[in-house]
């Protein structure tokens, strides 16, 4: 919005909702706004085309004009257009009120030129309050002829009112088609046409540049009626706000991509005019540019896929590092990178492989160094969860205290959570409060009986209010049975379809919030020495193909000692680092007295 000398309050919204004119509506009749009295949504504008006869409003500038000489004037239109004045035609009062109005409305710099080519007037009430005229027409005429439609505003105590005319035929569904500002202008030899939402930027277009420039009638909204007068152009200039870009490719997609070019240039060309900077509206119509395509596809040419291109590179080393390093878990950087943002990782191991013992370390690790976390188990409960991590966060240094105290049972050092009476519990106690501040816990018990899509919305809630980047799920099957428990009708393959659905949900979440989730999943019953790959995960194929990490605990009988197991960390899928392991290269190393893994590398 341009600053004005006089300006409504900017708590009351615009009449027409436009971001151009931020002006009231004078309502002296009971009338139709001429757009919806809610925003329009871009893709709602386009929704608007396909049904739309253009045969009979709007035919072609070649072949409108004589029936915009023929047609009569609308009444209100002819009553204000013969007790206006010509900008030519002011003199004394009536050239200092004008001068007034054009401070008011930013055109200051606009020459009077200008406005005398797009046949501007000033009109004077029988109460004093002056007012400037926007006409439109719908084709090449004289501009001694009454437009067929008309913008006024006018300058009513310390505010400043706009009316649209012909005002709307309550009668008739579809709207009156009134004419475009600058059409008549337009002659048979013009190829080329500037379009812009407003009266103020067109003007400035042309003080500019002497183009061929048209105001939109209902600004950036696209206007089924308004199409037929350009599609006989070979090249389009379309120049919007930036916040209305989104519009800009509406009007494209509805005209000819190939013939329209959106102008890259984010200052309005009213305010170009108004800092003085003619020449640089000549060369953003000359070099800041960019042709547009349909829908659904770009190229390198989009300056804003360039430069997203250009960044990925530039920052690929920040990109894969990500937002987190794992210090317990060191080697984890080594073939992972580290937590990168809008990523998934999913985690999965047969039955009593440690899964949530393990995800309870590698999230400690991570939020104990500030990366907040929020951490949703739904098969274990919280306070036990909470438990494993205490232990976990005391474990290397209660250990060393161990070494030099007589904390011993049966010649047994007794770990943290078995000492009775220990002293260092409540110290260990505070201590992890202070390191967790990062971290939240889901209350299952919240949840209960709650559908798949409120769990969702409530973790995407909390994602935006905390500001989370780390969210864990332990673990996805008995989250989608705990949304299954109020349907006694749900099948095993309805069971499928929620467990894509949360996937999806989870999916989304990640990419629009720039987060990393971890998920835990069970895999299929295999047979005990069976190797576990990425089709051996529960439900369909969704989990793996969205995952960007796929992690596997597997266990194996020791050959030294058949008695024994040993556990590796197998990773299955490592979409942007790369590094994959599907061998017994990790080994993990299970303490049981403080609840940890230690990940020990051996060579290939």
């Amino acid at each position: 919005m341009d600053d004005y000398t006089i300006l409504p309050s900017p708590d009351e919204a615009p009449f027409d909702h436009s971001d151009d004119e931020y002006f009231t509506g004078r309502r002296r009749k009971p009338r139709k706004a001429p757009r919806t009295s809610r925003a329009v949504t871009s893709s709602e504008s386009m929704n608007q085309i396909a049904d739309f006869d253009f045969s009979s409003d709007a035919p072609s500038p070649r072949l409108d004009a004589s029936e915009a000489m023929s047609a009569p004037p609308d009444p209100d239109i002819k009553r204000y257009w013969d007790n206006s004045l010509d900008i030519t035609d002011l003199s004394g009062h009536d050239f200092t009120i004008f001068k007034q109005l054009q401070g008011m409305l930013g055109i200051e710099n606009i020459s009077f030129e200008t406005l005398s080519r797009f046949n501007v007037r000033v009109h004077t009430d029988t109460y004093g309050q002056p007012a400037i005229l926007f006409p439109r027409y719908r084709g090449m005429t004289s501009r001694l002829r009454i437009p067929m439609g008309l913008k006024l505003i006018r300058k009513v105590g310390d505010r400043m009112e706009k009316e649209n005319y012909p005002l709307p035929d309550e009668t008739s569904v579809r709207q009156k088609f009134s004419g475009v500002f600058g059409l008549h202008m337009a002659t048979l030899s013009d190829r080329s046409v500037v379009i812009t939402t407003n009266e103020r930027d067109a003007l400035a277009v042309y003080e500019a540049t002497k183009a061929l420039v048209f105001a939109l009638p209902h600004g950036e909204i696209l206007d089924p009626l308004v199409l037929p007068y350009l599609e006989e152009f070979d090249k389009i200039y379309l120049w919007f706000p930036v916040q209305h870009v989104s519009y800009a490719k509406d009007w494209g997609s509805a005209l000819n991509t190939l013939k329209c070019l959106l102008v890259k240039n984010e200052e309005r060309p009213i305010e170009l005019v108004r800092n003085g900077d003619h020449r640089l509206i000549r060369n953003s119509l000359s070099n800041s540019v960019v042709r547009m395509r349909e829908r659904g596809f770009r190229s390198m040419t989009d300056l804003d896929m360039r430069e997203g291109i250009r960044s990925d590179l530039l920052n690929s080393t920040n990109r894969i590092v990500g937002f987190g390093q794992w210090k317990r878990f060191a080697v984890l950087n080594k073939y992972l990178g580290g937590l990168r943002p809008g990523e998934m990782t999913v985690l999965t191991g047969g039955t009593g492989n440690g899964k949530t013992t393990f995800l309870c370390e590698y999230s400690l690790d991570l939020f104990t160094q500030g990366i907040r976390t929020l951490f949703c188990s739904f098969e274990m409960p919280e306070k036990k969860i909470l438990h494993w991590m205490l232990v976990q966060f005391a474990g290397p240094s209660h250990l060393r205290s161990l070494a030099r105290t007589n904390s011993y049972k049966n010649g047994i050092k007794l770990p943290l959570h078995r000492v009775e009476y220990s002293n260092s519990i409540n110290s260990w106690l505070d201590r992890f409060e202070r390191s967790s501040t990062a971290l939240t816990m889901l209350d299952s018990e919240e949840f209960m009986e709650k559908s798949i899509n409120e769990i969702a919305r409530a973790i995407r809630i909390h994602v935006e209010n905390s500001g989370i980047q780390h969210v864990v799920i332990d673990n996805l099957q008995f989250l989608i049975n705990q949304g299954m428990m109020a349907d006694e009708k749900s099948s095993g393959l309805d069971r499928f379809h929620l467990q894509d659905r949360f996937v999806g949900y989870m999916r989304q979440l990640a990419t629009q919030n720039q987060i990393h989730i971890t998920m835990v999943v069970h895999p299929r019953k295999t047979d005990g020495d069976t190797e576990i790959d990425v089709q051996h995960f529960g439900g369909s194929a969704r989990v793996t193909q969205e995952a960007d990490n796929v992690l596997a605990i597997q266990r194996k009988r020791d050959d030294r000692d058949r008695s024994k197991f040993r556990k590796f960390l197998y990773i299955l899928k490592n979409r942007y680092y790369g590094r994959r392991v599907e061998s017994d290269q990790l080994e993990m190393v299970f303490n049981p007295s403080t609840y940890s893994h230690t990940v020990v590398e051996f060579p290939k």
